[in-house]
């Protein structure tokens, strides 16, 4: 089996190095949000109100440039979540990884979660802050074996802790 990362670019923009196979990979560059870049997969929200702001370089892949970054802001999102279903047919030691920043009032107590059957349960992998510069956060689940070849994979980020109506995570 090959070897994959799951790039979620949640405010980046991507070049090249040294990095496994990737099966899904959403760059925010164009005016289709949530649809994916590269690969195969999809991404929903239960957000109010997403917008795109600037990226940043952190995380790039395959050339793209550090463009635009999905922006998710305000008190009212809280409890709300980015959700990816991702089939990992085929692949194995399965990384999920984004660059990430919030304002001092944005989300600052982030919930990472996998599913192993298209949403029906999720399970907590890591809790996070983003901080108020931006920061890679990577999720390695290749001690997850379930994971691994996985027709009904997903991952989610449920966003908790905005403190006022313009506070923001890109």
């Amino acid at each position: 089996m090959r070897h994959i990362a799951l790039t979620v670019l949640l405010c980046l923009a991507l070049s090249g190095s040294a990095y496994s196979d990737v099966i899904s990979l959403w760059n925010f560059n164009d005016d289709d949000l949530l649809s994916v870049d590269r690969g195969s997969g999809f991404m929903t929200t239960d957000f109010s109100g997403i917008a795109s702001a600037s990226g940043t370089s952190l995380n790039a892949r395959d050339g793209d440039p550090a463009g635009q970054a999905l922006r998710l802001a305000g008190t009212a999102n809280n409890g709300g979540s980015l959700t990816w279903m991702v089939n990992t047919e085929g692949f194995d030691t399965i990384t999920v990884s984004f660059a990430g920043i919030r304002t001092s009032t944005g989300f600052n107590n982030n919930e990472f979660m996998y599913t192993l059957d298209s949403g029906v349960s999720w399970t907590n992998f890591a809790t996070y802050d983003p901080g108020t510069a931006f920061t890679l956060q990577a999720f390695d689940l290749g001690g997850i074996p379930a994971l691994n070849n996985n027709p009904y994979a997903g991952f989610r980020i449920v966003f908790w802790g905005a403190t006022s109506s313009s506070g923001n995570n890109r």
